[in-house]
């Protein structure tokens, strides 16, 4: 007999519906699988073979054909031994075919005939939705991701013998929303055990002046300076003054985590992320990719922070991959003759020493030569320091500072993470007005169409933009980032126009050295 099962594959981040056809008849007792598969889904056929037996079934010696249709379309990853299970038991009289034409299935089996999680099912159930399929029946280790689809039931199965009993009428499956509730939290929020506060790092009154106005515009940043003085505090840190998410937002990183694997439990990412790749990461793990295609680390800091510590120690060739994202805040892979696209609308913080010892400038502790310095400088390529909007210096805080904080510098007191998030709520609201009738959030993500219109310049602002511009050497992207920045500071201060202390201001953030 003949049946048909549909069922899902991941396509990058989108998906695919796919048809797994059956077909079980008289011939020499063997089972075949086609339909451009990745070995994965061929080695379902030993999987699915134990799982019928070691579910109570036993099958008759019989020819069985399986194509998963379209043909043209790479089938990969492990959520096709539930509807290949499926379709041999619905070709051989075992299920009612009923349901199965409105029905979506997902999900790996162990030999013993239970359902393992897969990867990406809120992107299936998404798809499955908007074909209009009644139902979506996937793991119920995976039901939580179900939830935030509408116009769908969601049901979670524990094993193919539950399959069964439910397509025959003999048993109900776990719906989705009937999970959510009964669930101690309706939500498992993505954030660290500890909120760490600016106020935790002493003194650096500069740095932290950066980070707001960083977090304000959305700007890249770089903290340059000796071991030991709160680069990498600082940077983590930022993420606690940014604005939360938006519905939007945060369906689309809970998508990009699906497809990753790393929900881990969680029904929605609910906190802007931040991912911290270990400086021996390679291009392809930074970028995505693979033999299975899946979001690399920049995609995964989509919406977020992405911190490279120890910035000049990676790769060149991993840092220039940053190029491309950085501007068009997406990454393209290519396989094949198709092209797969990742967001990757993230912030770029970085944190470096000056020099390989790390004291320079102070020459009573820095033995580099100057040739040394460049050549260590040099690992960060021209392009990319023009990418980065900020380059804030972090100096080492004197004894006094740490012994009698009390007597510190007031001004310390105002950069508080509760006081910074407020400034940058209010800068926030100003850009939202700003651009409204524009399709940007932030003043870093202006074209040079918005700069004509809104980084206007009076005649003594133009004169230090010309005399500033000769001196640095600036290229014309470094040009628009002086003024995006200063135009950030001036929301930050609640100005209209842009003034000379906030271009001044905004070049003091150029130097890397």
């Amino acid at each position: 007999m003949y049946s048909e099962v549909y069922s899902v594959t991941l396509a990058g981040l989108d998906a695919c519906i796919v048809k797994v056809e059956t077909d079980a008849g008289d011939g020499l007792p063997s089972f075949e699988m086609s339909g451009c598969l990745a070995a994965q889904v061929t080695e379902a056929r030993e999987r699915v073979r134990v799982a019928v037996k070691n579910s109570g079934i036993i099958l008759r010696p019989q020819k069985i054909m399986v194509n998963i249709s379209p043909a043209d379309i790479r089938k990969a990853g492990n959520g096709f031994d539930l509807p290949v299970a499926a379709g041999i038991l619905a070709a051989d009289g075992i299920i009612k075919t009923d349901m199965l034409e409105s029905s979506v299935i997902i999900g790996e089996l162990s030999l013993d005939g239970s359902v393992n999680a897969v990867r990406g099912i809120i992107n299936c159930v998404a798809k499955a939705a908007q074909m209009g399929f009644k139902r979506c029946i996937v793991p119920s280790c995976n039901i939580c991701e179900g939830e935030h689809i509408e116009g769908i039931e969601v049901l979670g199965v524990d094993s193919l013998k539950q399959l069964i009993g439910y397509f025959n009428g003999e048993s109900e499956l776990i719906d989705a929303i009937d999970a959510k509730k009964s669930r101690e939290h309706d939500v498992i929020h993505m954030k660290n055990e500890t909120c760490p506060d600016f106020a935790d790092i002493t003194g650096q009154i500069t740095a932290k002046r950066a980070s707001l106005i960083a977090a304000a515009g959305h700007h890249n940043i770089c903290y340059m300076g000796i071991p030991g003085t709160g680069k990498t505090m600082m940077a983590k840190r930022i993420s606690t003054i940014m604005l939360p998410l938006n519905e939007s937002e945060k369906m689309e990183l809970t998508r990009i985590y699906s497809a990753a694997g790393k929900l881990e439990g969680r029904s929605i990412i609910e906190e802007r992320p931040v991912r911290c790749p270990n400086y021996n990461t390679t291009k392809a793990v930074m970028l995505g990719g693979g033999v299975v295609l899946s979001p690399g680390e920049i995609t995964l800091a989509d919406k977020g922070i992405l911190f490279l510590d120890e910035f000049n120690e990676f790769a060149s060739a991993v840092i220039d991959s940053l190029r491309t994202p950085l501007e068009e805040h997406i990454i393209r892979i290519v396989r094949g003759s198709k092209e797969y696209i990742y967001p990757a609308d993230f912030m770029l913080v970085a944190a470096m020493n000056p020099c390989r010892c790390g004291y320079y400038p102070d020459r009573n502790r820095c033995s580099c030569t100057e040739h040394d310095i460049k050549r260590y400088m040099s690992r960060v390529s021209k392009p990319i320091w023009d990418r980065i909007d900020i380059c804030t210096h972090m100096g080492m805080i004197d004894a006094r500072n740490i012994l009698y904080e009390s007597d510190a510098d007031k001004s310390s007191d105002f950069y508080t993470t509760a006081n910074m998030k407020k400034c940058v709520k209010t800068a926030y609201d100003i850009q939202k007005e700003r651009f409204s009738n524009e399709n940007i959030e932030f003043n870093s993500q202006m074209n040079e169409k918005h700069v004509k219109k809104y980084c206007r310049l009076g005649q003594a602002e133009k004169r230090i933009m010309e005399t500033a511009f000769e001196r640095l050497n600036l290229t014309v992207r470094g040009y628009h980032k002086v003024l995006k920045t200063a135009r950030t500071i001036a929301d930050i201060e609640g100005e209209e126009c842009i003034n000379a202390g906030h271009l001044s201001e905004a070049f003091s953030y150029r130097n890397p050295l």
